[in-house]
């Protein structure tokens, strides 16, 4: 079975589009992917292209080949990472396609 719903990312609707890898829900492929910081304050989200800056968005770093240790072609290398406030989060909502990976507690 596929782990990622192969669509267009522009095609997809915007907003939150979470999954369950858990209950065996596929990832949609958006246009961002983003995570809630461990405290829930912050978001980390992962952009192809360069977001625009503002206030409560913050370039982290940019993927690179070295990143990642197993060895194969990693998909995510060239991307760049952010950490995004509450109220910026709210605000790429509206502009963007977003996956979230959720988990079962």
């Amino acid at each position: 079975m596929k782990k990622v719903l192969e669509f267009p990312a522009d095609r997809i609707a915007k907003g939150i589009h979470a999954y369950c890898p858990e209950m065996r829900e596929r990832k949609v492929n958006c246009q961002l992917n983003a995570s809630l910081s461990y405290y829930g304050t912050h978001y980390f989200v992962d952009s192809p292209d360069l977001l625009p800056p503002g206030r409560g968005i913050v370039l982290v770093s940019q993927y690179t080949a070295d990143r990642f240790t197993n060895g194969e072609a990693n998909p995510k290398v060239g991307w760049y990472e952010y950490k995004v406030t509450s109220n910026a989060f709210e605000k790429l909502k509206i502009q963007y396609s977003i996956s979230m990976e959720r988990h079962l507690d």
